[in-house]
This record gives C-alpha cells, sequence and structure tokens, in this order.
C-alpha cells in the first residue's frame, strides 16, 4: 500500500520532511522551512525546505532555502523577521567532525535567498549534541535564544539586544524520564481563558534513544512556570504530554503571527517508524497549525489547542461512506451515553477506533489491520488520553488521506496519528452503550481544496 498524500497539510510535492524549522508570518503570509532532503525520501542530506501559505491550509513549495554543504548539514532552528523587513534564520551547523554549533543566514527577498553569516558559527560550545536553536522575543525587549544540549536534557538560554551579539544566561533541566534526548524547545507566553492572566510555557521534543529504547517512540512536552533574568523556572516535577497520539514532534510556533497570537504547528511523524512509511515519491507531512492557550481546571493550567480547519461543505447525515478528507464532528451526552465508539473503515480490513470512555474518563483510538501491522512492529495498537475537566461530549475529528487528529475537551485532549486506511472511500459509524442521541456532522473538504490538482515539485 502507498499511502495517499494529504490535501490540506504542508506535506512536500517529492523526498522527505521532518521538523519545522523557522515558521513567520510576513506581509499578510505564512512561511514555513522545514528540514527536507533535497535528494531523496529517506532521512539524509539534511537541509531547509520552504512554503508559504495564504491561510494555513493551502501551501505553496518554494526552492530549497539552506542546503547542506561538504562538511556540514543544516539540522534545526527559527526564522525571525526584523524590522527592516529582512529574515534572519538561525540553524544548527552539523559538522562532519562531529561538532554542532549555532549559526545565522539573511534573507531580504522574503525566504527566497539566503546569505550564510561569515562568522559562523557564531555559538560553538564544542559539543556534538548542541542544536535547534528557537529565537523568540521577550515582553522588555530583545531576543531569547533556547538551544538543547539534547543528551543532558537540559535547554540552554542565550540573551541578545541586536540578534548579533549573545550571552548564556542560564539552563532548565533535566526533568522527567531518563532515556530520551531533549530536541526543538519553544518558549511561549500564552493567556488564559477567562482571565486576564498569562504564563510562560516551555514546549518540548523527546525522542527515546539507547539498545532498548521506548518503543512508542518519539513525542513532545509541555512544562508551565516563569521567565525571570533571561531563564526559563518552574516548579514541576514531570513533564506533560502535548499529544497524546503517536504522530506528533518538533513542534514550535510561529514568530510575528497577527495579534501576538501562539501558532504552532508540528511534524506528523514518529521517528520508531518514521522510515517506514510507505509513501513516494515524498514522505513526512505536518499537522494543522494549532492556536495555543491555557485553561486552567482545579487550580491547575493545561495546555489548549485549537486547529486551523479546511472548510468543508456538509455531506447528508447518517454513517457514510466518505472519500478521506473530512472534518467529523461528533455530539453527545456522556452522562447517558455510556461508552460511545466511532470506527473508520478503509481498505481492505484497515480501521481505526476511537472510544471515549466516561466510566474511566479516557479517550482511545486505536490503529488496525494487515497494512498498519505490516508497516512497522510498532505502528499498529493504541493510544489512550486522559480526559480533564467536565465530561464533553464533543469531539472534532480531521481526516487529511494518511493524517488524523483529534481533538477533546474543547482542545485539552489531542491525539494525532498517521493511518493507513488508503486513498478509497472511508466508512464512519458511531454506536453508544444505551442508544442515546448521537450526532456525527460530516464535512467534506471544499472545492477550493479538492481543486488544488497534481502536486508540482518544488524548483531545487
Amino acid at each position: 500500500m502507498s499511502l495517499p498524500r494529504p490535501r490540506f497539510h504542508l506535506a512536500p510535492a517529492r523526498n522527505w520532511m521532518n521538523d519545522p524549522n523557522g515558521l513567520v508570518h510576513v506581509d499578510g503570509r505564512w512561511h514555513a522551512f522545514f528540514q527536507c532532503n533535497p535528494e531523496g525520501n529517506d532521512w539524509g542530506n539534511m537541509s531547509w525546505g520552504h512554503a508559504s501559505s495564504s491561510d494555513l491550509l493551502l501551501w505553496d513549495e518554494h526552492r530549497i532555502a539552506l542546503r547542506h554543504r561538504p562538511g556540514e548539514q543544516i539540522y534545526s532552528g527559527s526564522v525571525v523577521a526584523r524590522t527592516d523587513g529582512s529574515l534572519t534564520a538561525f540553524y544548527t551547523s552539523a559538522y562532519d567532525h562531529g561538532i554542532q554549533a549555532q549559526s545565522r543566514a539573511t534573507s531580504v527577498d522574503d525566504g527566497e535567498t539566503w546569505s550564510m553569516d561569515a562568522a559562523n558559527p557564531i555559538i560553538d560550545r564544542g559539543s556534538s549534541d548542541f542544536r535547534d536553536p528557537k529565537v523568540v522575543r521577550t515582553p522588555e525587549g530583545g531576543w531569547l535564544m533556547l538551544t538543547v544540549e539534547a543528551v543532558e536534557r537540559r535547554v540552554v538560554f542565550y540573551r541578545s539586544d541586536d540578534l548579533d551579539v549573545w550571552r548564556e544566561t542560564g539552563s532548565f533541566g533535566p526533568l522527567g524520564p531518563e532515556g530520551v534526548v531533549w530536541e526543538c524547545p519553544d518558549l511561549v507566553h500564552l493567556p488564559v481563558e477567562g482571565s486576564s492572566e498569562h504564563a510562560w510555557v516551555l514546549l518540548l521534543s523527546t525522542n527515546p534513544v539507547g539498545d532498548d529504547a521506548d518503543p512508542a517512540g518519539s513525542a513532545m512536552h509541555y512544562v508551565v512556570g516563569t521567565l525571570h533574568d533571561g531563564v526559563f523556572r518552574s516548579d514541576a516535577v514531570e513533564l506533560r504530554p502535548l499529544d497524546h497520539g503517536r504522530d506528533f514532534y518538533a513542534g514550535v510556533t510561529f514568530d510575528s503571527a497577527p495579534g501576538g497570537a501562539a501558532v504552532m504547528m508540528g511534524w506528523m511523524g514518529n521517528w520508531r517508524y518514521a522510515h517506514a512509511v510507505p509513501t513516494s515519491p515524498w514522505r513526512g507531512a505536518m499537522s494543522l497549525a494549532r492556536t495555543l492557550s491555557l485553561r486552567r481546571v482545579d487550580g491547575i493550567l493545561h495546555l489548549v489547542q485549537r486547529p486551523v480547519l479546511p472548510p468543508t461543505e456538509p455531506l447528508e447525515a447518517g454513517p457514510p461512506a466518505v472519500a478521506p478528507y473530512v472534518v467529523l464532528d461528533v455530539r453527545w451526552d456522556p452522562e447517558t451515553s455510556g461508552v460511545m465508539r466511532l470506527r473508520l473503515e478503509g481498505d481492505e480490513d484497515a480501521a481505526v477506533d476511537l472510544v471515549h470512555d466516561p466510566g474511566t474518563r479516557a479517550l482511545t483510538v486505536s490503529r488496525e489491520g494487515r497494512a498498519a501491522m505490516a508497516l512497522h512492529p510498532d505502528f499498529a495498537g493504541e493510544s489512550t488520553a486522559p480526559l480533564t475537566g467536565p465530561l464533553s461530549g464533543a469531539l472534532v475529528i480531521v481526516l487529511d488521506g494518511p493524517l488524523l487528529e483529534v481533538f477533546a475537551d474543547d482542545g485539552m485532549t489531542v491525539l494525532s496519528h498517521l493511518v493507513t486506511l488508503g486513498a478509497g472511500p472511508v466508512a464512519v459509524s458511531a454506536t453508544t452503550d444505551t442508544d442515546t442521541a448521537l450526532v456525527v456532522r460530516v464535512g467534506a473538504i471544499s472545492a477550493r481544496a479538492e481543486d488544488r490538482g497534481p502536486a508540482t515539485p518544488a524548483a531545487a
């Protein structure tokens, strides 16, 4: 089976994609730079690809932005927009001699062409695991760079007044389980819903390493805390899952988003089996963009993620067979329904089951069928997320070919998965224990997205 290419998520026309690198909003347009291999659809030759969009749903690919060079691969980083209209990129130079250090490049044409700084690398600790610079603006003016010492599980902070001269201010970590590396940090100042309060949230990605690495694979987490003197601090004793699905990693936010909003995209992949996903000539895709906020429940601040949804056209009610490009809105009363089960059935015996259990206060997504089992030994199976706050009988489910994103608890519970339903019709059915009223509204992706047509490979 070859999985279909998504229609309204960012996915390359050809070749490999993983982490979003520089996300930035410029002159009414969203720009996404990302890890890519310009020479194949497996990981390697790490460079920065580039795409842009007016609505975060339909993306135009551009030429390769930062290309790997002899002795140097271009790893993850970030982009910021300056007041003079130029863009500044910060990225990790991964050198063949084993050192990772931070470098800089500048663009004056909205990211079409870049000039690498002659002084690169601009920050070098002599470390082999020092990477992923994310530059954010501070409330008092100036800039803060987050980097990781990945194996040490530490975020290292640097401050600058001009994006040129940087001084180290401290670090955060280690925290949480051992046996992982920390990657792709971000720091966001988020509003607390229903109040004038804000809090700082550190976003982190973790990837298991070693001979006995966790078969669940890579994942994203967050920590709520404060920012003092250029260092994030928190009393947290553990990392909290950002997305309870198997396929969400390296999520970071856009610089200069309108209204100061925190808008995040992540890579919908898992390092455990990313190399085995059956797609060609492309491999890899981004999540829907999600606007972030916080919600206080029983005195605890929880991250909220609200997706940017594609426009849809309603289909007839009932358990339909639909094309695998839909948005499902499911509503029921969990106080009387008992367990709610929703099933998506695709090609051959491929299926995805969603089970909402008010008794155990859990939401489970499982991937089933021969295609799921054949993809990788760790691919098939289930993921379970706890339900937080008052029980809500509402799910928003987005299916875009091989990408499935499930939003519950009004954005507090999210599960993102690759799925193997195929390119043919998908049967949708839903039941409850007590035959209580249950409404499934199915929105087909509108013609605007469907008329995108065949993808055109980006210029090299």
